[in-house]
C-alpha cells in the first residue's frame, strides 16, 4: 500500500484548501472591502490577484495527488523529487516570507519529507 504517497495527496489536499478558504477570509476578503481608486479599484486587477492567489494551492493539490498516482502507476522516481523539491521550497518561502513557523509552510515541509520517504521506502 502505498502509504506515504496516500498522506502526501491528503496532505496536499488539506494545504490547498485552507490556503484558499482561509485566504479568501483572512487576505483578500478584508482588502477588496476596503475603499479604493488605486489599483484595486478594477475588477480585472481584483480578479487577477485573486487568481495568482489561488494557483499555489492547484499547485499544491495537483502535484500531491500526482504523487500518489504515480506511485500507484509505478512511474519514475522524477515526478516525486520535483514535487519533493516544490514543497520543499514553498515551506520555506512561506516560514521566511512569515518570519515565524506557520502551519502551512510546516505542513508543505512534512509533505516534501514525506514525499522523500515515498520514494525511498517503495
Amino acid at each position: 500500500m502505498p502509504i506515504y504517497a496516500t498522506i502526501v495527496a491528503l496532505l496536499g489536499l488539506i494545504v490547498a484548501i485552507a490556503h484558499s478558504v482561509l485566504g479568501e477570509r483572512v487576505i483578500l476578503g478584508p482588502l477588496y472591502r476596503e475603499r479604493t481608486t488605486g489599483l484595486l479599484a478594477a475588477k480585472a486587477m481584483r480578479d487577477i490577484i485573486r487568481a495568482v492567489f489561488h494557483i499555489p494551492s492547484l499547485a499544491w493539490a495537483g502535484l500531491g495527488i500526482a504523487v500518489l498516482l504515480n506511485r500507484l502507476q509505478s512511474g519514475s522516481d522524477l515526478l516525486p523529487i520535483v514535487a519533493a523539491v516544490i514543497f520543499a521550497l514553498s515551506g520555506v518561502a512561506n516560514i521566511a516570507a512569515l518570519r515565524r513557523p506557520h502551519p502551512g509552510g510546516l505542513i508543505l515541509l512534512a509533505m516534501a519529507i514525506t514525499t522523500i520517504a515515498d520514494i525511498r521506502f517503495n
